[in-house]
């Protein structure tokens, strides 16, 4: 079933206080724009394979990585100059702290399969093998764990209203001091030079990568 074809973004965290990381642009039911996928899961010459899937956003942070969202279908739209993932409808993810744990030194995951598979690899910390496996990996969850992940998040989503994001920081592990107060401009900035209409975004050039 297309519900249960999930793919993994793991999301990097931000490397100071200073560093805005745009994408994904929730707000906007958006992915890509960056370009910071565009060498493995938004490679231009195999994002297709990607239309009608959902991907799951793995954010680490202090308290282990946590599915801040997994998104409808999505669909993939090929710009000149980057692979975007759309999706509708657009909702705001989980705050940080609040999502579900995929993968957690600490403690134990949410999802009992996929820490089943984690165990089986060669890392120290569930953690560090969660990254090992899911850092640039480019197919789709195995199916039972791709149940599971859409099973467990739609459960605790519509049992957790107040762990919804307000705004796109709310779903980072820590607190910004740069905060984008702009987000639409942003987004409009990116797909413009997506679209090769203007030279590489600028709103966000703070960060060496975006996403």
């Amino acid at each position: 079933m297309t519900e249960d074809r999930v793919f993994i973004v793991h999301l990097r965290r931000p490397r100071s206080k200073c560093d805005p990381r745009s994408d994904p642009f929730w707000e906007f039911g958006s992915f890509g724009l960056t370009g910071c996928h565009a060498m493995n899961l938004l490679n231009p010459k195999s994002a297709d394979r990607l239309s009608g899937a959902r991907l799951a956003f793995a954010q680490g942070g202090p308290k282990g990585t946590r599915l801040v969202h997994l998104t409808p279908p999505i669909s993939v739209v090929v710009h000149p100059n980057m692979v975007e993932a759309t999706w509708r409808p657009v909702e705001m993810p989980f705050r940080y702290e609040k999502a579900p744990k995929l993968a957690c030194n600490a403690g134990r995951s949410d999802f009992p399969e996929l820490e089943k598979f984690l165990t089986h690899g060669n890392r120290s910390t569930i953690e560090g093998q969660f990254s090992s496996a899911f850092r640039s990996r480019t197919t789709q969850l195995d199916g039972l764990i791709g149940k599971e992940l859409v099973r467990v998040y739609s459960r605790m989503r519509t049992t957790s209203r107040e762990g919804i994001s307000q705004t796109y920081t709310d779903a980072l592990p820590a607190r910004l001091s740069t905060i984008n107060e702009d987000r639409h401009a942003c987004y409009d900035e990116h797909l413009e030079s997506a679209r090769g209409k203007i030279e590489r975004a600028r709103c966000s050039s703070k960060s060496r990568g975006h996403c």
